[in-house]
């Protein structure tokens, strides 16, 4: 599971974030977790001159780890 958030996201969803990432991990599965300070709620490919905006090429690593 490839996780990417902004410390900064309006709906507070990062909260519950880390928790979950580490019962993946429990339970052996990849997981990667990616917290930006800045970038807001649902930054997906906007452009915002942050490091967010480059959340895609490390999806596109993680993917190339996973052999897919």
């Amino acid at each position: 599971m490839f996780v990417a958030a902004a410390t900064d996201d309006q709906l507070g969803l990062r909260a519950g974030q880390h928790w979950f990432v580490r019962k993946v991990g429990e339970r052996h599965k990849s997981v990667e977790l990616h917290m930006y300070a800045k970038g807001g709620h649902g930054f997906g490919m906007r452009k915002q001159n942050l490091p967010t905006d480059h959340w895609i090429d490390r999806f596109s690593e993680w993917l190339e780890l996973q052999d897919l």
